[in-house]
């Protein structure tokens, strides 16, 4: 008998055990499900090379503040152009800036999410433009202005015109001509939110003072090429040289900042990988807890077919040929299990989608490809070995004698099986308690974060932005009259109760951090700001509007225009920190950002708020400066309206009032200060949520392998059970004897999966907030939880146990 023939019973046994077969693949389809649907995640984020040519040799090279620890931050211009002429390890390296931009001129004004490039980018990443051509080393010069489009943006606003090369349109209010289009698959910079537009840096060349020619402006990520044969540690120590380099040719601008460079995939990746890879473990537990319980399931079909086997084994068929024909059977169930499991995914991956954080990076690229196929694959045929190796092994070892007559039992072959139902049940409830605790700590950790007070009230409260086009709103004056109209206007909405604004919102991803000294404290020549602080320009009212306090001095007001005493508001923080003991109202700091032709000013400070999480929640509030807007009048600012009712009733008006003031300008990121709190939690909650779901599969799998293998016990001892209470046994007693089984099962369980949860918690610890990965209080209540699960899972076969007659047990014996 053949493979194929093996293939042909297999699947006849299946089919003559519907119930069996049907509780098994139902098991199964949960566990590879689910498995499959976290790893397509896996594959689009982790796995899947970048779309480019040989993505392996690009490389991101950072600065890094050395008074900051180490950490990375953007590159000025200068430094990148020396960077670029001076090193030997790539074959090129290419700058480039995200940002937004505002296309008018064809159809309505819109607010894009753009890219300024270097003209080294698109040749370094390898991808040729679908129509017209790259940039010129000349188009990064003043005057050169140009534009690629993507295809998307082709498609939609210019009607995927293929004379489109040439055409001049309106970006910032500035003309760009168009010079190419790229292919629909490209995307760049890679991530949640792809550029749909890349201008030339020829804008950043000119004005009064260039960005390109600040050596102290750190606002260009660095991407580069490696050449062939050049290891990244090999660029890691030229970049380095080549930094310490200009910091001794430039000790006040480079003097604190060295270089680095890591894989531009770790880029992209970000801190994403741990999270998923905890999130792919714990799902690979729920598949490993389906295995034991259709192990447990072929364990008790397989007491059933002792007569069957005996009989194979009579007729000469020996041990291996057994356990290779239930082995067949057991792949048989595993990939039937896996192709339901399949199509589960499918469904499973759609609402994954729909729950994965915004910020997860290629996430959408998630799909059920080849990768993705073999692993369902394997997974099914891996799990097919598991659960079936061992029912096949003690199936295949039956007791001849006993087994082949007629009725009669097996009694080492069952005692076998019972110990081998009672080991995977132990396993599975230690397994379910390691998931359950992660869980736990996951949902207590997240309780802490959401109670964490931001320093601001978000009620109510609606946030916009508008950017005015430096081209078309250059005077300070022009800046200034627009926004005073603006905030005026939207202050007289019916139902806004206040209205203000800021250069960034808390928890939106914004930062600016400016150095600064402190006048009266001296500071090394070298470094002529060594403090850091982070900087908000903020209109007056913002504190108020805002709900954030006021502790000392006052708010900004009308006495503080562009030519009066320059002015700053700080925070407890920065107060706590370079003004401990003493009254910082009246003293000066000098934020090293200047705004007009008199430079770097040394400000008052005239008052002190409370401290507000700016950056996330999880981390305390650092050093702040704030700013009036109207001594340091940005173009770019996000208005913040508190209302009465629901600020989204808002959003039409205040589009309608900025058309007003300027049909040019769109009204771009609406967003209620409540969805940015919502996003400050949204990966912990996603963890916590998809964590939690797999550990109550965890758990109802668990409950209900224990209530199977306490159910087959009962079956098995029924006899035993008719004679205990034939010589005097009370149902209490038989339900008491019984319910210590599964208790016994249990609480082995939760004693290995106390172990194996505080050794294996510990990897969560980065994700905690607020709570330990072996907090006491999230085991105990875990270890209750299971044990109560235990004793409902073992009670009603117990009451069935009690209600046993002893003449019926007595006489099916």
């Amino acid at each position: 008998m053949g493979i194929r023939e093996d293939v042909r019973y297999g699947a006849r046994m299946l089919v003559k055990g519907p119930g069996f077969t049907l509780v098994a693949v139902i098991t199964l389809a949960l566990g590879i499900g689910a498995t499959t649907a976290i790893f397509s995640v896996v594959n689009a984020v982790l796995l899947r090379p970048l779309p480019f040519p040989e993505p392996e040799r690009l490389a991101t090279v950072w600065n890094i503040d050395r008074q900051e620890g180490g950490g990375e931050m953007a590159m000025t211009w200068p430094d990148f152009a020396d960077m670029r002429a001076q090193n030997q390890s790539f074959a090129a390296l290419a700058a480039f800036d995200e940002r937004d931009l505002t296309l008018t001129g064809v159809g309505e004004a819109a607010r894009l999410r753009g890219a300024v490039v270097s003209s080294d980018l698109f040749p370094l990443l390898g991808v040729a433009p679908q129509v017209g051509r790259f940039f010129t080393a000349d188009e990064e010069q003043p005057g050169a202005r140009a534009v690629i489009l993507s295809h998307g943006l082709w498609r939609n606003r210019f009607g995927a015109d293929a004379q489109v090369v040439g055409r001049a349109v309106a970006i910032n209010e500035q003309s760009y001509s168009v010079v190419g289009v790229m292919p629909a698959s490209f995307a760049f910079p890679i991530g949640a939110e792809p550029a749909e537009m890349w201008i030339s840096v020829a804008a950043e060349a000119e004005g009064r003072t260039p960005r390109t020619q600040q050596r102290g402006n750190h606002f260009l990520e660095v991407i580069g090429r490696l050449k062939p044969g050049v290891t990244l540690g090999q660029a890691q120590a030229e970049v380095g040289q080549i930094a310490a380099a200009l910091g001794k040719q430039y000790p006040e601008t480079n003097g604190e900042f060295g270089a680095r460079a890591v894989p531009y995939f770790d880029r992209v990746v970000g801190d994403t990988r741990p999270a998923l890879l905890l999130l792919l473990g714990a799902v690979g537990f729920v598949l490993l807890i389906s295995c034991a319980n259709v192990a447990n399931l072929l364990l008790a079909r397989a007491a059933g077919r002792q007569r069957e086997v005996a009989i194979r084994a009579a007729l000469g068929a020996d041990r291996a040929r057994v356990v290779r024909q239930l082995l067949t059977e057991s792949l048989l169930l595993g990939l039937v299990g896996g192709a339901a499991g399949l199509l589960l995914a499918v469904w499973g991956s759609e609402a994954l989608l729909a729950l994965v954080p915004g910020r997860l990076p290629r996430a959408a690229e998630a799909a059920l490809d080849g990768r993705v196929l073999g692993f369902t694959l394997a997974a099914s045929l891996l799990t097919g070995i598991l659960f079936g190796l061992a029912p096949a092994l003690q199936a295949s070892k039956p007791d001849l004698t006993a087994a082949l007559k007629e009725g009669g039992r097996s009694v080492g072959a069952g005692r076998r099986a019972s110990r081998t139902r009672g080991a995977l049940i132990v396993a599975q409830v230690a397994t379910a308690f390691v998931l359950l605790v992660g869980a736990g700590l996951l949902v207590n950790s997240l309780l802490r974060l959401q109670r964490i007070e931001p320093g601001f009230d978000p009620e109510r409260m609606l946030s916009f932005r508008v950017s005015l086009p430096p081209a078309k709103y250059s005077e300070p004056q022009q800046i200034e009259s627009f926004y005073q109209g603006l905030l005026t206007r939207v202050g007289a909405l019916p139902g806004v109760t206040a209205v203000s604004a800021t250069s960034a919102l808390p928890l939106s991803g914004q930062n600016s951090v400016v150095g600064f000294a402190v006048e009266g404290v001296p500071t090394p020549p070298q470094t002529p700001f060594p403090h850091t602080s982070g900087l908000r320009v903020v209109r007056p009212g913002y504190f108020g509007t805002m709900g954030i306090r006021l502790l000392q001095g006052r708010d900004f007001d009308a006495r503080d225009t562009l030519r009066s005493t320059p002015v700053t508001i700080i925070n407890e923080a920065l107060a706590r920190r370079h003004f401990r003991n003493q009254n910082p109202i009246g003293r000066r700091i000098n934020p090293s950002f200047g705004v007009d032709d008199r430079g770097i000013l040394f400000r008052e400070i005239i008052g002190v708020v409370g401290d507000v999480r700016h950056s996330s929640l999880r981390e305390e509030a650092g050093p702040e400066s704030y700013v009036a807007h109207a001594q340091a009048p940005f173009n770019t600012i996000t208005v913040v309206a508190r209302a009465g009712n629901d600020p989204r009733a808002l959003t039409a008006a205040v589009r309608g009032e900025v058309r007003t003031l300027d049909p040019d300008l769109p009204v771009f990121a609406v967003r209620t200060l409540e969805e940015y709190l919502a996003t400050a939690v949204a990966q912990p909650r996603f963890g916590a949520l998809l964590l939690s779901i797999f550990a109550g599969v965890a758990l109802l799998l668990t409950a209900v392998g224990l209530y199977g293998v306490i159910s087959y016990g009962v079956e098995q001892r029924r006899h035993e059970i008719g004679v205990r209470m034939a010589l005097g046994a009370r149902a209490r007693d038989v339900l008491g004897l019984v319910m210590r089984q599964g208790v016994a099962l249990a609480a082995a369980g939760i004693g290995l999966g106390l172990v194996a949860a505080a050794a294996l918690t510990r990897v969560m610890a980065s994700f905690l907030f607020g709570v330990g990965a072996t907090d006491p209080a999230t085991f105990a209540l875990i270890a209750l939880l299971l044990g109560l699960v235990a004793l409902a899972a073992s009670y009603v076969p117990a009451l069935r146990a009690a209600r046993v007659d002893p003449l019926d047990a007595l006489r099916d014996q």
